[in-house]
């Protein structure tokens, strides 16, 4: 019996080992950092214990980011799923041209997220060289400078990140529809259940898994994203899209501040576990 599990052990040490070498042990050591005062390019630092982290709540800019967080990742997060949901279900559906549509439908998770990021920025550039410039010159209609005003700057970051991630939440959603049996479907048309009455009572709860799963990753996924912000608006205009993520990257790479840097990348860490319990306590409930 021993020889048995020892033979288990081996064949999942690869991956256990992978977590800890490249999760655990970096999440441990930011943690680290952020109770030090390390700057990139001074040698050495000293324990400064709860200081980055009381600098965190003080910070000026803490509650605006925050918001900006939760605004940003609510968004994105509940449109992903929605547009993901809808497109898997006309997917589903076996006709002709389907495996065409599939491919295209998840095309944009493939391209790199900087890329997307560059692309929607050229697309409402300030200038007459963006697209949605040039069509408005085309018209007749005098220029708009989408990313500098506030609000149609979130927009457009939040469309960016939606039209990217709505890739993988087809994927996933999909996934879980082919697993519904068909002859749970045909019961309920059978028992006279229409269209949307299937879909509410019949095929979310059986996609509960897939859901949960689906939005774990989407807000953990938009939670941590650093390279279509960055790339897009930058945190622009005057911090009106500024967000956790970027946050860490300005601090760590730009103030070169790896303590404060590891500090709100600590605080992000605790925010997700926190998203993840309370996502599968509401499940369980429901359940």
């Amino acid at each position: 019996m021993r020889r048995k599990h020892a033979a288990y052990i081996w064949f999942i040490a690869p991956a256990v080992s992978f977590v800890l070498a490249f999760t655990i042990y970096p999440s441990l050591y930011g943690i680290y950092i952020s109770l030090t005062d390390l700057h990139f390019g001074y040698v050495g630092s000293r324990f400064v214990g709860l200081d980055n982290y009381i600098r965190l709540v003080t910070w000026s800019r803490f509650l605006p980011v925050l918001r900006n967080t939760a605004v940003y990742v609510v968004a994105v997060v509940a449109l992903q799923m929605s547009l993901g949901l809808l497109t898997a279900l006309l997917l589903h559906k076996r006709v002709r041209g389907t495996p065409i549509a599939r491919t295209i439908a998840i095309l944009p998770w493939a391209l790199p997220a900087v890329v997307i990021g560059l692309m929607f920025n050229r697309m409402v550039s300030g200038s007459k060289l963006g697209i949605l410039n040039y069509l408005l010159s085309f018209l007749g209609m005098p220029a708009q400078a989408w990313l500098g005003d506030p609000t149609l700057a979130m927009v457009i970051l939040i469309g960016a990140l939606v039209w990217r991630g709505t890739a993988l939440s087809v994927v996933l959603q999909l996934g879980g529809l082919q697993t519904i049996p068909d002859e749970v479907l045909e019961a309920a048309r059978i028992d006279g259940a229409g269209s949307v009455t299937t879909l509410l009572f019949v095929t979310i709860p059986m996609l509960k898994p897939t859901l949960l799963v689906n939005l774990i990753m989407a807000s953990a996924g938009t939670f941590n994203h650093v390279s279509i912000p960055l790339s897009l608006t930058g945190g622009g205009p005057q911090g009106a899209t500024e967000v956790l993520s970027l946050a860490v990257y300005s601090q760590g790479f730009e103030v070169l501040n790896a303590g404060f840097a590891a500090a709100i990348a600590t605080f992000m860490l605790a925010l997700n576990i926190g998203l993840t319990i309370m996502y599968l306590r509401v499940l369980r409930e429901r359940e």
